[in-house]
């Protein structure tokens, strides 16, 4: 079993939720790195799958930066 943890914006959740929801990957939610952040997890069977995640969280990391904090 292998761990992945992704720090993010509380505002970004959203859009990492609905991308990993989508690609079949269930996450676990934890607030509070800071104030404004939070971490996202994801267990994983195997450490290599970790590889498959990258086109996932830079789809939504982009969708993220094209779409810009809420004000």
């Amino acid at each position: 079993m292998a761990k992945v943890g992704i720090a993010i914006d509380n505002w970004k959740l959203p859009i990492f939720e609905r991308h990993l929801t989508k690609a079949g990957y269930p996450h676990k939610w934890t607030p509070g790195l800071t104030k404004d952040t939070g971490l996202i997890t994801i267990e994983l069977e195997r450490a290599s799958q970790a590889a498959t995640l990258h086109p996932i969280i830079k789809a939504a990391n982009d969708e993220a930066a094209r779409t810009g904090a809420p004000k």
